[in-house]
């Protein structure tokens, strides 16, 4: 150990264990040179246990874990024996490399073998045994991706950019990375993980002037970008854009000390905007779009159009005849709009069918799919839902096979689909269930694996919360006069539930009336926030010991933050169902922890594992220091048990779950349990609106519980202002079926 001043610390030895690992940070023990264990944390890539590094940092005390090197540099030597030169060729690191053919590299090439492959490239390995063109092309891109990305690691980190930032750098551009972001940072901004404002930190840290091309060019793509998204728009108009991104760039040029002279002019501003038309942008008149937007847009309104036009039915008197036989052996009668509808499937090739609560859209798309099946018996019929509960719920209510619509398609993060316009799904038949929760990126990805002549329904109720993310699609189809069955009639077994009631009387925003004699629906006056928490966790502990599982209760509340957000009731609601003992195992990830028996909640999609964002679990079990398969590293794992299914997560997987006791209303959607709990107060005022609570009811099958002030819930229930998303997703729609009417009629 080589101390450099009182704090700062160089020590070299080998990775001993990762204890976590997130992004490029890592915390994990070194065993130093002289043999003591050493614990470190920092930014790092590729590192792996049994690595040898030389970590350059400072000395810190963690008040929890003691002694550590914090690092703020490292390299991994070089490796200048052969021995080194074997050990690092046959770690696993370098493609088409094992332990013979590391030992043959190194008996020709000697000790300054690493060197003489990233100077001479594929002409060093010429002659050994084994090794082809192909095979030392692959060594030769190992061996300098090893160490000219560990070079682009190192000047990065200075700026705080982290290494998996630097790993998707690299893949794009190789050895020219570093050129390019040292002439322009704001290539930062073209990999996720890098805001404009981060790369709008570096530029200045490097020197460059607030008024550069470059800067403006980033602004206003980000700005664009950033107001979609925030207000699930699919354009912003051209002059709020600019006054936006003008605002924002006046008020960061405090980094740009050295050029208080320089302004930014309107008009330059709005040269560049121009300047940016098919590489960022697209406009329409005065609108402006994000380039992939108006894709979406453009293309989702013309593949609906040419499906809508290819519309044509089978024999009427036949399905007629067939649905009297069904409804008479089901013992059922569908009241005349649910007859419609599968009158309807049958002629058109578009359908959208819309209906609230007790309405009977299960029941009429159970009907819709037996009867189709009747008459066309070797016809392929699937089934999707934009998430997991949804899908899984869509298969109990009809008998058939459903799925999420990413799983559908073969969608992997950051890839083009498995099933897209050159690779078709088969099928004669696609119902799509839940799709208010759709957004305009997800309906461009499915529209365009659908092929002409397949059939298409779409299912949602558009009072529902719309699309997390930009788009108002199913609302926007019903706007364009496509083909629509909207069920209206509520029966009457409906009738006697007060959910249904309820959810009608919020929807048409009357105050809501409980009659607790009928214990379906509760409401409990409160108006201490933190009393209200107490009741949350209180009213769980109640149906938990009349018999219910926590899978049948889901907590929600339109806030994370507050003392009845879902941050907070989720440790509370953890503490008194799950708490800490000698007999639950627990795992720490930074500064969260998970325990055995913990509600869970998938965050992002996760095809592979098949589970998907929203979805819930209990983990099984925690796995500390599991060996691997050959019997070296030590891992920790966690088993979560989801709707019947073991799921097995790494420490690297874990950041995609997080508690599940308690969800937001948002991610609920597409989901249903026998038990809702809800707190109503004007602490989350911001949040406080009809849509929401409306969505939130009509998540339970037997009771809700409501708990807090009424008049919070009644302002919500007056408050049916809903942004208005900016879309023209309609207009196209009518606009290209009339030109393909007048292209047929021609």
């Amino acid at each position: 150990m080589n101390t450099m001043d009182k704090a700062s610390v160089t020590i070299s030895g080998v990775v001993k264990r990762v204890l976590f690992e997130k992004d490029g940070y890592m915390i994990g023990h070194i065993i130093s040179d002289e043999k003591e264990q050493i614990t470190f944390t920092g930014n790092f890539h590729g590192v792996e246990i049994g690595d040898s590094l030389d970590l350059h940092g400072e000395w810190f005390h963690h008040h929890q874990y003691g002694k550590q090197i914090k690092v703020s540099n490292w390299e991994r030597p070089v490796p200048s024996s052969k021995e080194q030169v074997i050990a690092f060729l046959s770690s696993g690191a370098i493609k088409g490399v094992g332990k013979t053919r590391a030992k043959d590299i190194a008996d020709k090439l000697g000790d300054n073998a690493i060197d003489i492959i990233k100077d001479e490239g594929e002409d060093a390995l010429k002659g050994i045994r084994g090794i082809g063109a192909k095979t030392a092309s692959d060594i030769v891109d190992s061996v300098r991706e090893t160490f000219g990305l560990q070079e682009l690691v190192q000047e990065l980190m200075e700026y705080n950019i982290n290494s998996s930032v630097c790993v998707k750098l690299f893949k794009k551009w190789k050895e020219e990375t570093l050129p390019k972001i040292k002439e322009n940072p704001f290539l930062l901004c073209s990999v996720d993980g890098v805001s404009f404002h981060k790369a709008d930190d570096v530029a200045s840290r490097m020197g460059k002037s607030p008024t550069s091309s470059y800067r403006l060019s980033a602004s206003l793509t980000y700005m664009v970008n950033h107001l979609c998204s925030v207000d699930g728009h699919t354009f912003i108009e051209q002059e709020y854009l600019l006054q936006e991104t003008l605002k924002m760039l006046e008020s960061q040029n405090f980094l740009y000390k050295e050029f208080n002279g320089e302004f930014i002019d309107i008009r330059y501003l709005t040269h560049v905007l121009f300047d940016l038309e098919e590489r960022t942008v697209m406009f329409e008149g005065n609108l402006v779009y994000p380039r992939s937007y108006f894709k979406y847009e453009t293309e989702v309104a013309q593949k609906l159009s040419i499906l809508t036009s290819s519309r044509g039915g089978g024999a009427m008197p036949k399905i007629k005849k067939v649905l009297k036989k069904y409804q008479k052996e089901n013992q059922l009668f569908l009241a005349e709009k649910q007859r419609e509808a599968v009158y309807a499937l049958h002629e058109e090739n578009v359908l959208i069918l819309t209906g609230k609560p007790g309405t009977g859209k299960t029941t009429t798309l159970k009907a819709m799919i037996d009867v189709y099946k009747e008459i066309y018996p070797k016809s392929e019929v699937l089934l999707s839902a934009p998430t997991g509960r949804a899908s899984r719920k869509m298969k109990e209510a009809t008998g058939y096979e459903a799925m999420t619509v990413h799983r559908l398609l073969g969608y992997r993060q950051g890839e083009i689909p498995e099933y897209n316009s050159d690779n078709k799904l088969e099928a004669d038949l696609i119902i799509l269930d839940e799709w208010s929760m759709a957004d305009l990126r997800l309906m461009y990805w499915l529209i365009s694996a659908i092929e002409k002549g397949t059939k298409v329904v779409f299912i949602g109720d558009v009072d529902q919360l719309p699309s997390v993310s930009s788009g108002n699609v199913l609302d926007d189809m019903i706007k364009s006069g496509l083909p629509a069955i909207h069920l209206t009639e509520v029966f009457r077994q409906a009738e006697n539930s007060q959910i249904i009631k309820n959810a009608h009387k919020i929807n048409n925003g009357e105050s809501i009336v409980v009659d607790h004699s009928k214990e379906d629906f509760y409401y409990i006056e409160q108006y201490n926030d933190r009393v209200n928490a107490e009741l949350i966790v209180r009213s769980t502990m109640r149906f938990l010991d009349l018999g219910y599982s926590l899978e049948d209760i889901l907590v929600l509340s339109p806030m994370r933050n507050g003392d009845v957000g879902i941050e907070l009731l989720n440790e509370m609601l953890r503490n008194a169902i799950n708490p800490k003992s000698r007999f639950n195992k627990e795992i720490q990830l930074g500064n969260r922890f998970f325990r055995e028996g913990d509600k869970v909640m998938q965050n992002k999609n996760n095809i592979e594992k098949d589970v998907y964002n929203g979805e819930l679990g209990i983990i099984k079990s925690i796995r500390l220091n599991v060996k691997d398969s050959n019997g070296k590293k030590k891992k920790d794992e966690i088993i979560c048990e989801f709707d019947g299914e073991l799921v097995k997560y790494s420490r690297s997987d874990m950041v995609e779950l997080e508690l599940g006791y308690a969800l937001t209303i948002h991610k609920s959607q597409g989901g249903e349990a026998p038990i809702v709990i809800m707190p109503i107060t004007m602490s989350h005022k911001v949040m406080l609106r009809r849509n929401l609570y409306y969505t939130g009811v009509t998540r339970a099958k037997d009771k809700v519980v409501l708990i807090g002030n009424m008049n919070a819930l009644n302002y919500a229930i007056q408050n049916d202002r809903i942004s208005q998303r900016n879309s023209l997703l309609d207009k196209r729609i009518v606009e290209y079926t009339e030109h393909l009417n007048k292209m047929n009629v021609q």
